[in-house]
């Protein structure tokens, strides 16, 4: 008699499914134009590799933003003040360990700033970079905004 492969299966689904976290933003998504006295921070993940880096959990400052996956963007106002933006990826770099980077947040008013996640061919590490309005826009039209969480 031959043990049935369906239940199997169906928990083999269900853990990998426990791996893939969701995407969230955990701060209110800005609507309409950027005020004047606030700054406009848009950040996507550019590869798309399959599962290159599980997610990325964004910061300004000490505050979480969210959490984004390969098809998703955050979009947040800011105090246009002197800021450190930071980046935890929580997939593996090449050296077998979380890899965290930090970027400078704009500080102009009423400005709009977009950031591209990459993986560097190089080294195969991902790294964040500001990219022009123009290739900003077209990330953020490519992409889906995070869920609310």
């Amino acid at each position: 008699m031959t043990k049935p492969i369906f239940p199997l299966l169906l928990v083999a689904v269900a853990l990998i499914s426990a791996c893939a976290g969701a995407g969230y933003q955990s701060v209110p998504r800005p609507l309409g134009s950027v005020p004047d006295d606030l700054c406009r921070v848009y950040v996507a993940r550019e590869d798309t590799v399959a599962r290159s880096l599980r997610n990325v959990r964004v910061f300004d400052g000490d505050q979480e933003i969210g959490l984004i996956e390969e098809d998703e963007f955050l979009c947040w106002d800011r105090k246009p003040a002197r800021g450190v933006g930071r980046l935890l990826f929580e997939g593996l770099g090449s050296k077998q360990s979380q890899v965290e980077n930090a970027f400078d947040l704009p500080r102009e008013p009423g400005s709009t700033s977009y950031f591209a996640i990459r993986i560097s061919q190089g080294e195969h590490e991902p790294e964040i970079a500001r990219v022009s309005e123009e290739a900003g826009r077209a990330l953020m039209d490519a992409r889906s905004p995070a869920p609310m969480h």
